[in-house]
């Protein structure tokens, strides 16, 4: 195959091209400077405000220039919340219920050591009304034939205590 002319003159300036670029490298060597200002004798450069410092392992020492990489996203932060306030549990139990001469039921709740008779229309000495307290925290806010409905008061909390659907 021939190669015409103006291939082997572009081959031949690549070749050449090629070995000056090699033969620069080679002559060209870390101690003899490679700026015209610093081969120039008598010329001098000011020094520079900042020194170049680089950090040099100690010998013997292992470095790791790869380090080990994950793909996995970083923990999430711990998020630290304040749990709701809950109120405690109702400490009232029903102790007894009647109707005493067809007149709204009578509701006797025990809790906290006490007995309390809870009533809407009654002339029981020791009664709690609607509205009425028991202990310190508790208000008695309704009272109907299946349920008893109290307030925690520190938490403005209504709890439901059913009662049972006895005649």
């Amino acid at each position: 195959m021939k190669v015409p002319l103006y291939l082997r003159i572009l081959l031949l300036l690549t070749l050449f091209g090629c070995g000056w670029l090699f033969w620069e490298d080679q002559t060209g060597s870390p101690d003899t400077p490679t700026s015209p200002a610093a081969a120039a004798p008598g010329v001098t450069t000011p020094p520079t405000s900042e020194p170049k410092t680089t950090r040099v392992a100690e010998p013997g020492t292992v470095v790791d220039v790869f380090p080990i990489q994950t793909w996995r996203p970083p923990p999430a932060p711990s998020v630290v919340s304040n749990p709701i306030p809950t109120p405690p549990p109702l400490p009232f139990v029903v102790s007894a219920q009647w109707r005493y001469q067809n007149q709204a039921k009578i509701v006797v709740l025990r809790g906290n050591g006490n007995h309390y008779t809870l009533c809407n229309q009654c002339t029981v000495p020791g009664r709690i009304r609607p509205g009425g307290m028991l202990d310190k925290d508790y208000r008695l806010d309704k009272l109907t034939d299946t349920r008893v409905v109290l307030t925690y008061l520190p938490m403005k909390h209504v709890s439901t205590l059913h009662l049972g659907t006895y005649p």
